[in-house]
């Protein structure tokens, strides 16, 4: 809050109740001022805290744990009956869950790593991936984003690809570089450009649904490109469109979801069949689920 200072001769001018009260009213303008930078500055401490909480107690890619140990157990029937009954249901359908650190990177790094736990079990998905990869580097190009930072992404990409074709990446090695924020970042702006150059390619389709009277490219340089920004639906579409791929999202919450149902899938163009990506939505928070070998439905 900024306050305008009376000049001193314009207060020896007025009577001197008046000057008192226009002195009084500044000093409170001031001492308003400075309450609100402190709190600023103690809110900003208070987040530093919980972030800093959260890295050193969250991984960015957790363990893979049966659904009984990783979801179900955190609830309690009798205070959280719906989430309870909901994460039982999951149970039928759904084997484990990996928790992904909450950061605002879970969508992306939760596609990221379920992505790549596919190509290492589905070899046949490998190769076509590799090819889609390097073909964003000159879409993006294209586009103008800078040359140095998005060779340096892609390269990124490319590189961690080619050694999981090169058999120089197992499950362990691979989670190892996730769990690494100087390495897996790369990975996840990587994943953020693409999504953003996909809605570059196709504005005409996208530019439309886009609010708050943004154009198209401002809302991907704002929602979309920016590290810890947390995703909404058109990064999602746009994401899964950009890898070609497909997505289901399971709701523990059923108000949350598009439809209102259980779960919502998103494919790619051209792309039919059951999704191959699962991710679990809790208000604010993607995480990997995994199906039990029988394919289910929610």
């Amino acid at each position: 809050m900024s306050s305008e200072k009376s000049n001193p001769s314009e207060l020896a001018s007025l009577p001197e109740e008046t000057a008192a009260q226009v002195s009084a009213d500044e000093t409170l303008a001031q001492q308003l001022a400075n309450h609100e930078q402190a709190m600023y500055e103690q809110n900003q401490l208070t987040i530093q805290s919980i972030e800093e909480d959260i890295r050193n107690t969250q991984a960015l890619v957790g363990k893979k744990l049966t659904l009984q140990e990783g979801l179900i157990n955190e609830y309690v029937p009798e205070t959280s009956p719906e989430y309870y009954h909901k994460a039982i249901d999951l149970s039928h359908t759904y084997s484990h869950i990996r928790k992904i650190r909450g950061d605002g990177n879970c969508f992306y790094r939760a596609v990221l790593t379920t992505i790549l736990e596919r190509v290492l079990e589905h070899r046949d998905e490998l190769e076509p991936l590799i090819t889609l990869v390097k073909s964003w580097r000159a879409r993006l190009l294209a586009f103008g984003f800078p040359e140095l930072t998005t060779g340096d992404f892609c390269d990124a990409m490319e590189t961690l690809l080619e050694s999981i074709r090169d058999n120089l990446k197992n499950e362990s090695l691979l989670l190892d570089d996730l769990n690494q924020e100087s390495i897996a970042n790369y990975y996840v702006a990587f994943l953020r450009l693409i999504a953003s150059g996909f809605l570059n390619e196709n504005e005409d389709t996208y530019a439309g649904f886009i609010e708050g009277g943004r154009t198209l490219k401002e809302y991907c340089r704002e929602e979309i490109e920016p590290m810890w920004k947390d995703c909404d639906h058109m990064s999602i579409l746009a994401l899964v469109n950009a890898l070609a791929t497909s997505l289901r999202i399971v709701y523990m919450d059923r108000s949350q979801a598009p439809d209102g149902g259980w779960h919502h899938d998103i494919l790619a163009d051209n792309v039919t069949g059951e999704p191959k990506l699962i991710l679990l939505f809790r208000p604010g928070h993607y995480d990997l689920l995994y199906r039990k070998s029988a394919p289910g439905s929610t």
